[in-house]
């Protein structure tokens, strides 16, 4: 699960980074088929609480922040899917692995590589074509992120230093320090 949520971070050493796409959704096409919500409930329900009721499981609910003293909690085989009738929330098993381990909708991807991961399955990798393409654009997303300090660092100039330079009577002792303190300031900032 590491080395998957590792991938997405970048070779430059900044904060993770959310990508679009393949990369989300095989994770998510590959937990719904390969790990039933009837082994996922069982699991999260705990030893025997798991009950056959006539095509259909039924126990507590094994969601966090909802407290059940009578079963509400359904799981339907048949559809690989899950209700809760106490809290109204329902779903496939990634959403149920989701939902109890506490990740936001954005995080659906790794809640469906560590459900493939806790039942012995491997992690889709992302195809060659996402490394390339990764690669061809590295130059693109560094001159954004360049243009993005640039303007960053232009206002902070405008509003910090240069009330203070425009407070210069001479004019040309004023744009003598204007240049100085600039390429001071890129100096400082960069």
């Amino acid at each position: 699960m590491e080395e998957y949520h590792n991938q997405s971070l970048s070779k430059r050493g900044k904060s993770p980074q959310r990508y679009r796409g393949v990369s989300y959704q095989l994770p998510i096409s590959a937990a719904k088929e390969a790990v039933p919500v009837v082994a996922l409930a069982d699991r999260l329900a705990g030893p025997d609480q798991l009950r056959k009721v006539s095509g259909t499981w039924s126990t507590r609910c094994v969601l966090p922040n909802h407290e059940d003293r009578i079963p509400s909690f359904v799981v339907y085989p048949e559809t690989n899917s899950w209700f809760c009738f106490g809290c109204l929330k329902g779903g496939d098993v990634v959403e149920l692995a989701r939902l109890a381990r506490g990740y936001d909708e954005r995080d659906a991807h790794v809640a469906a590589a560590e459900l493939l991961l806790e039942f012995g399955h491997e992690v889709p990798q992302r195809p060659p074509a996402w490394y390339r393409k990764q690669e061809r654009q590295v130059n693109i997303r560094d001159a954004v992120e360049e243009t993005k300090k640039n303007i960053v660092r232009r206002r902070l100039f405008k509003h910090l230093i240069l009330p203070l330079i425009n407070s210069i009577e001479d004019e040309d002792e004023r744009n003598e320090e204007l240049k100085r303190a600039w390429s001071e300031f890129r100096r400082l900032t960069a």
